[in-house]
């Protein structure tokens, strides 16, 4: 019995000497058995080696195993074990069931544990107990030590708590993969397998406590034990160096297997120490060599010749330094003879790289595998699973009904799930009732046979789901009883099937990936059904802990895959990935924070807590400072794998812009290396950027950009023309070029299309014209192609106005019906008016409101508040003036023969507009007649002259146009039409500031005092506002001691409102002119703050975007009111 250590520099042949020593005895000694232990995913490599080294190229005697597989062959040879094994996921289920169980208990943690991750945080805690030999006597003892750090005892005592009732549930019944060796050293002595065999450990640079332990036993059973240990061969291999040391792990090791060697009384033999890698490893690479001498070492030393074997490059993200990475693997191949399979990418940044390098190799067809466990969360099949239980949960939510149809597994295609969406949008289908009653109601733009459609599908998802619900809701049901109606909906819809489909699909494609996820992710799932049901089958609990248990199993699953070809570019992590034979290894993501990987964990014990628990002498993982010294030497390993070239490279700024820091591996390799440049890709010469077709066309874009510039020099000609002349290729020329000298200069539609859009007769509202002047384009999308938003059943913004609009006619019928008049009507009465006026309005927006919607309900009480309230201020202000409504809700379909409201455009072409005047109020006096428009408004529309004059204010001039007209037709008698105002009133709920010396109503009135323009003639203001003094609380003007009006007031003489008018008659019949024309200009208008775009519907389809040619704003001039009138004077004249 022997302990041999096998030491040696990376490179220097310690797995070949180990490897030709077992072959070597295992032909002398036929009749013994060799045992080469190896790391769980070196196991396939090892044998692959091993079977080309043995010159019999077999190894009959010799097996290859990792600890876990030595278990399971010992177990399966002496028996004793009957223990099923517990992994990853059967533990966060059983953990899951204590934390509810035991959640009293639980001071410190128990309010974490149902955040998601949490439960995983625990389970690596205890997995972590296991593996350093914790028991609970000795967390317990740990804990009481520890009394006078509150946050750090409640914690320790909350795992002890966790702890203990783990271990019961697990006694006698269940082993996790943590005890599996405490029970293989319990067993290993009766094997006769390990007894008197040879057994050789390659691949380890240190071993767990219960490894530790397991390795005492087998040195005492063993003929002899030999351990490969990557040391510099100059270094005492039995001497302790400090932690920040570079071979501080590995001696470590070495001291440590001596001492188990000493007390298992086992000979420890002189370490055979190989030293001289560049004979083997570096003998083509003498840098390389070098930097494997002397990187992370005190004594300086420095490479004084320029080399191409170490390179260094820095590029902008991680993006362009993934391109730059496959760019430069392509040349390698091509251009030195190297294949994919002598290349290597590793990285400390998993997460951002890996995505990155398989987009970049998928495109570039550079054979590539991404060594990593990819999870399943965002598999298809698991949503689906998750949205069932949502929709169960949530009474049929439409959250989660679309959550489960957008899965793709529901038995619905993506056109029906669309249409389904639309309907229940619009209807507000919510709860199983919504789904199991008939849908009878069909929207606007359905065709005849749609809604039976609908009611078709409807009915066949609402069956299989009400099954399944009855299945997980049952009162006596347990988790047996919900697996069980899980299983039997999948199976009902036939799952397997159609994820065999699913795999046939991503196969086809060449996504090997994700075809081997889809054939793996069925078999997973129904082994997390069988634990369920093994571990926890016969406990009752509510369905909401079923899901989250559920979770916690999908949210440990990880596929693992393996290669699909042995000649690929292996893409890995610096820690995980092991590499053999590579030539070339591209280190990327060389950053600070991620070479060394920034460790601090963020688990139960903080980072302080293990220091002072290390201080302590508790043996636990290592802490951040420890495992910083580790990384170390893992960086070190990685470093001196590639036999021919190294490649380290970072990124100047992360994928969001934030700048990056390159690691201070980078001055370290600087400092070896002085006369080694650092490359910049964006700065080489175009043809040294070239490397294949695929690869090539962000450098077309460039070269096509330069070309419209005029900036183009001949090797960008090049580019272009070699592309040009060949078929395969020239399409996508021709789409680049289209891309890269896009404009967006919209021509016009012509008349002939317009009139086939829009007819002779052009019918429209003003706010359609008030549309076009904001942007032509908008105008075409929404009235000449008809796109419209989507149907939603909610009350909107322009839904409560027309509500209102509608309130407030049914309001002023009441009131001219009701005998009281305009200046009498009761408190109480008004109140009644508007409230019956306000549900009657309601009822004809029945679509969009739901009564018994909570949201819906505050929003009527909310709309009944605001009514009452205008029916008061309404009241108020025409009780204080002369002026009284005669018509109502006034509708241009009945002012027809008005110049105003038809319009003649041309001999065959006319502008009918459409609308309703809200109200027109009247005051005759002194054989005149003065007439005001009023327009309600619930929206934030503030009265804008300037607005009126660029024609995006339209509507209150054009109205008091036809009022004025209509009046003056209506005259029977010598009195003349004057117009007096026109005015927004706002319909809103303003919030006062309380001053206590002033009147809350007065205040108010003025707070809802009427917005707009008002004859500057004497006397009219005073018509209006009978109280008013120097200043009004319903109109928005103010006099000054003089008399006149002060210069904010917005006043106009009688002229300047017949200015106003007629410049108004000419916007209408320029923008009818146009819109037949075929004026489609994408020219949305600019103004101040103001801006066309920021609220339009139609901005994500219209392709605006200022970068394009031809995408500019119209900027339209701010302007007081004295600019405005010169203005249209000039224009008149």
């Amino acid at each position: 019995m022997a302990l041999q250590l096998i030491l040696g520099n990376p490179g220097a042949g310690k797995s070949h000497y180990l490897f030709e020593k077992v072959i070597r005895g295992s032909m002398q000694y036929p009749e013994k058995q060799f045992l080469v232990i190896v790391p769980e995913q070196f196991t396939m490599q090892t044998q692959k080696d091993l079977v080309r080294m043995h010159p019999r190229h077999g190894i009959m005697n010799i097996d290859v195993l990792s600890f876990e597989r030595l278990a399971h062959r010992v177990f399966g040879e002496v028996g004793g074990e009957h223990r099923r094994i517990l992994e990853d996921t059967g533990k966060n289920l059983i953990l899951r069931r204590i934390a509810e169980e035991k959640k009293d208990e639980l001071v410190l943690l128990g309010g974490n544990l149902k955040k998601l991750g949490y439960i995983s945080e625990v389970k690596s805690l205890l997995s972590e107990f296991t593996q350093y030999r914790m028991q609970p006597e000795e967390l317990r003892r740990v804990m009481e030590q520890n009394k006078e750090n509150p946050q750090l005892y409640f914690k320790l005592k909350d795992m002890l708590v966790i702890y203990e009732s783990f271990r019961e549930y697990l006694e006698g019944m269940y082993l996790t993969v943590e005890e599996l060796l405490d029970a293989l050293e319990q067993v290993v002595e009766r094997s006769e397998t390990v007894r008197g065999s040879v057994i050789a450990l390659d691949g380890y640079n240190g071993f767990t406590p219960v490894q530790m332990k397991l390795l005492q036993k087998l040195l005492g059973l063993a003929e002899e034990v030999c351990v490969t240990l990557t040391m510099d061969g100059r270094e005492q291999p039995f001497v302790r160096e400090a932690e920040y040391r570079l071979f501080h792990p590995t001696k470590k090791t070495a001291l440590e297997l001596a001492r188990l060697a000493d007390r298992a009384r086992v000979e420890v033999r002189k370490p055979v120490i190989l030293s001289d890698a560049g004979k083997y490893r570096f003998r083509e690479a003498p840098a390389l060599h070098f930097m494997e001498q002397h990187i992370f070492r005190h004594e300086k030393a420095v490479w004084e010749e320029e080399t191409q074997e170490v390179r260094l490059f820095s590029a902008g993200n991680p993006r362009a330094e993934s391109e730059e990475i496959g760019r430069e693997i392509l040349r390698l191949v091509r251009d030195e003879g190297f294949r994919y399979r002598d290349i290597a990418v590793v990285t400390g940044d998993q997460e951002s790289y890996v995505p990155l390098l398989e987009q970049c190799f998928s495109r570039l067809g550079i054979p590539g595998f991404m060594d990593r466990k990819r999870d399943v969360l965002k598999n298809s099949f698991v949503e689906f699973l998750r949205a069932l239980l949502l929709v169960v949960q949530e009474d049929f939510s439409y959250e989660s009904m679309f959550r489960l149809l957008r899965s793709g597994m529901a038995g619905t295609d993506s056109e029906e799930t669309d249409r389904l969406e639309n309907y229940v949008i619009a209807r507000g289908v919510r709860g199983l009732s919504g789904w199991r009653r008939e849908w009878k109601r069909p929207l606007k733009h359905m065709e005849e046979g749609d809604l039976e459609t609908l009611n078709e599908i409807r009915a066949r998802l609402a069956g299989w789901l009400e099954t399944l619900k009855e299945g997980l809701t049952r009162k006596d049901g347990n988790v047996r009883g919900m697996t069980e109606a899980l299983y039997d909906c999948l199976v009902g819809l036939d799952i397997q099937k159609k994820l065999k489909e699913q795999e046939a699909w991503f196969d086809g494609k060449g996504d090997m990936a994700t075809a081997r996820e889809y054939a793996q992710i069925y078999g997973m799932v129904m082994d997390l059904f069988d634990k369920l049901v093994m571990l926890l089958g016969d406990c009752r609990i509510p369905l909401e802990e079923y899901a989250e248990l559920l979770d916690a199993g999908l949210s440990e699953m990880k596929v693992g895959l393996i290669p699909a070809g042995t000649d690929q570019v292996l893409a890995g992590d610096m820690e995980r990935s092991r590499l053999k034979d590579v030539k070339v290894l591209f280190f990327a993501g060389v950053n600070e924070g991620s070479v060394p990987r920034d460790k601090s964990r963020g688990g139960i014990l903080s980072e302080m807590e293990r220091e002072l628990l290390h201080e302590q002498e508790v043996e636990l993982a290592p802490t951040a400072r420890q495992e910083a010294c580790v990384q170390k030497f893992y960086i070190y390993l990685n470093l001196t794998k590639p036999s021919r070239r190294l490649y380290l490279s970072w990124s100047q700024a992360d994928a969001d812009g934030g700048a990056l820091r390159p690691s201070f591996l980078i001055s370290q390799i600087r400092q070896l290396f002085p006369k080694i440049r650092v490359e910049d890709p964006e700065k080489k010469e175009l043809l040294d950027r070239l490397v294949a077709p695929e690869g090539n066309l962000r450098e077309l874009t460039g070269a096509l950009k330069a070309e419209r510039e005029g900036l183009a020099g001949g090797g960008d000609r090049a580019l272009i023309s070699w592309y040009a002349a060949r078929d395969p290729w020239r399409e996508k020329l021709e789409r680049l070029m289209d891309a890269v000298c896009r404009t967006r200069q919209e021509d016009g539609i012509g008349k002939t299309v317009a009139r086939a859009l829009y007819g002779t007769l052009l019918e429209g509202s003003v706010t359609r014209l008030e549309q076009f002047a904001a942007c032509a384009y908008a105008h075409f999308l929404q009235y000449g192609l008809r796109l419209k938003e989507r149907e939603t059943c909610e009350l909107k913004a322009v839904d409560m106005g027309n509500v209102f609009h509608e309130a407030l006619k049914y309001f002023s019928d009441a009131v001219e019906q009701g005998g009281y008049g305009w200046f009498h009507v009761p408190d109480d009465l008004r109140d009644r008016w508007m409230e019956e006026a306000l549900e009657r309005a309601i009822q004809d927006h029945a679509d969009q409101i739901l009564p018994d919607r909570a949201r819906d309900q505050y929003t009527l009480a909310r709309m009944k508040r605001i009514g009452k309230r205008t029916a008061w201020a309404v009241l108020r202000q025409v009780e204080r003036g002369e002026f009284l409504p005669e018509d109502t809700e006034v509708s241009f379909r009945n002012l027809e023969q008005l110049q105003s409201v038809s319009v003649l455009l041309s001999e065959d072409e006319r502008m009918r507009l459409q609308g309703r005047i809200d109200r027109i109020d009247v005051c005759r006096k002194d054989g005149k007649v003065y007439v005001r428009v009023v327009d309600y408004k619930s929206g934030s529309t503030r009265f804008d002259l300037t607005s009126i004059y660029y024609g995006l204010q339209l509507q209150l001039a054009v109205y008091l146009n036809a009022a004025v007209e209509l009046k003056r037709r209506q005259q029977d008698g010598d009195e003349e039409v004057h117009p007096a105002g026109m005015f927004y009133y706002h319909i809103e709920d303003p919030m006062l500031d309380y001053e206590e010396e002033e009147d809350p109503a007065k205040k108010l009135l003025k707070e809802l005092a009427l917005g707009g323009l008002v004859s500057a003639e004497d006397g009219v203001a005073e018509l209006m506002d009978r109280e008013m003094e120097t200043g009004s609380d319903i109109l928005p003007v103010r006099r000054k001691k003089d008399g006149g009006y002060t210069a904010a007031s917005p006043v106009a003489e009688e002229e300047q409102f017949e200015l106003l008018m007629g410049h108004v008659k000419r916007r209408v019949a320029e923008y009818g002119e146009r819109i037949l024309n075929g004026d489609i200009r994408l020219d949305p208008y600019e103004m101040g703050t103001d801006d066309a775009c920021r609220y339009c519907a139609y901005h994500s389809v219209c392709g605006f975007d200022r970068k394009l040619e031809g995408c500019e704003k119209r900027r339209l001039q701010p302007m007081d009111r004295e600019e405005v009138w010169e203005k249209m004077k000039e224009e008149q004249g």
